[in-house]
């Protein structure tokens, strides 16, 4: 059987190394992102529990956390991810030694 491929196509296991060549989004826009990240992280270093109200809310809100700390530089975002990753641990740690999931 023969298939057809577009040349626009690219092979799904074939290594692609090219970077799409993307306008950097406006600074306000990163502005918003890095406050509402900000935000987070003074929410998440003020708490001694979670502070959603449930484990599917407060996986929700990390995921959120880590998916758009990408619009900020790498170095800050790195930075950021790692300050809320240090803070979820310690939140998590309570509910871990009491045999929670």
């Amino acid at each position: 059987m023969r298939t057809a491929r577009s040349s626009r196509q690219l092979d799904l296991f074939e290594k692609d190394d090219r970077r799409f060549d993307m306008e950097p989004p406006p600074s306000d826009f990163v502005q918003r992102i890095r406050e509402e990240l900000l935000a987070t992280l003074a929410k998440v270093r003020g708490a001694d529990a979670l502070p959603w109200r449930d484990l599917t809310q407060a996986t929700l809100a990390e995921m959120r956390f880590h998916s758009i700390a990408g619009w900020l530089p790498e170095e800050e975002a790195k930075s950021l991810r790692a300050q809320f990753q240090s803070e979820i641990d310690r939140l998590y740690a309570p509910r871990e030694s009491a045999g929670e999931p």
